[in-house]
């Protein structure tokens, strides 16, 4: 196997641990000696041992001398854990290949240093763009310290989101809905308004079957004080009384690194307009409803094209009957 193989193999290995590695980040790390996979690891928040000391454990004494590959560069810190880059290092590993730097700042390349000092040879950036998108969460939570926004969308080919009378459900198909679920087993928190809360009374929780090490956080916006504890009852949910910002600033301090919006078309625009969600997947149905009423994004909207949210990096895939767009919003948060 080449380089680019096997850190496409500790790719794979980091995404078993979504669900299961936030607020860290997904890290996969496999040992390789005279073309041989001789350990293999990926990172559990709650499991505490980074990948890379899991691949050593599993490879033994015959570490020594073998290449570690790593989807993320090996930490040089102290923090739940001792630093990676020391137990490489004590293992006589000759060689490290990484797919990217570490963007937390207390890393940000001082493990890839002092591997090099130690006399390890090190490659960085094979395959970075995927173990960036991989870690795209975890890289707002550390750089910018707020969690990931994720705004879903499901619509209409003509850009509705119900019928003129409200209904709703079922706009796109069983194989969309699955990918919603996917989705909201990779993210921390869900959140929805009031309004969608009052008609839909939706669950909107995790039902992948997949494990999870926090149960996933379900948020009410409700900035009109509609709710009250009768609507709530027992079911578990938060209610946020306050502007999107603010909310966004308590998930942080829950240590909650990223999450979806499901909502109506006011917050929805609302939310982009605050500068809080940095990705978009629309799943758009073959069908078309007509009318004015319950469009996918609504709001105040823009008075000139100026003024338009710009949206990047976007991609078009096909799931069952639907398309699914995802894409990126860049803009000063």
């Amino acid at each position: 196997m080449t380089d680019e193989e096997y850190i496409l193999r500790t790719i794979t290995l980091a995404q078993q641990g979504v669900g299961l590695a936030s607020p860290g980040a997904l890290v996969g790390a496999v040992a390789v000696k005279d073309g041989i996979t001789i350990g293999e690891g990926f990172y559990d928040y709650d499991n505490r041992e980074h990948a890379e000391v899991l691949a050593l454990r599993k490879a033994g004494e015959a570490a020594r001398g073998s290449t570690i590959y790593t989807s993320l560069e090996p930490c040089a810190h102290t923090g739940r854990t001792p630093p990676c880059a020391q137990a490489l290092i004590d293992a006589g590993v000759s060689r490290v290949v990484t797919a990217m730097i570490d963007p937390n700042p207390q890393v940000q390349g001082k493990g890839i240093e002092m591997l090099r000092q130690a006399g390890i040879e090190v490659e960085v950036g094979i395959r970075e763009e995927e173990a960036r998108r991989m870690n795209e969460a975890f890289l707002v939570y550390k750089t910018q310290q707020r969690p990931f926004g994720i705004l879903k969308i499901a619509m209409t080919l003509d850009g509705k989101i119900a019928t003129r009378s409200g209904e709703s459900k079922w706009i796109t198909s069983e194989e969309s809905r699955a990918m919603v679920q996917k989705l909201r087993h990779s993210v921390d928190a869900v959140i929805t308004g009031s309004g969608t809360f009052l008609r839909d009374r939706p669950s909107m929780t995790d039902r992948t079957g997949l494990p999870r090490r926090r149960e996933l956080l379900r948020v009410v916006m409700d900035r009109r004080g509609r709710l009250g504890p009768r609507d709530i009852g027992n079911d578990g949910w938060l209610i946020h009384r306050g502007s999107l910002p603010e909310l966004t600033e308590e998930l942080k301090k829950r240590e909650i690194q990223s999450f979806m919006l499901e909502c109506g078309p006011d917050l929805a625009f609302d939310a982009l307009k605050d500068g809080v969600i940095d990705k978009i997947v629309q799943f758009v149905a073959p069908s078309i409803l007509g009318g004015r009423e319950t469009p996918a994004i609504g709001g105040a909207g823009a008075n000139r094209l100026a003024e338009a949210i710009r949206l990047q990096d976007y991609s078009v895939d096909r799931i069952g009957p639907d398309l699914v767009i995802t894409s990126y919003v860049h803009r000063n948060h």
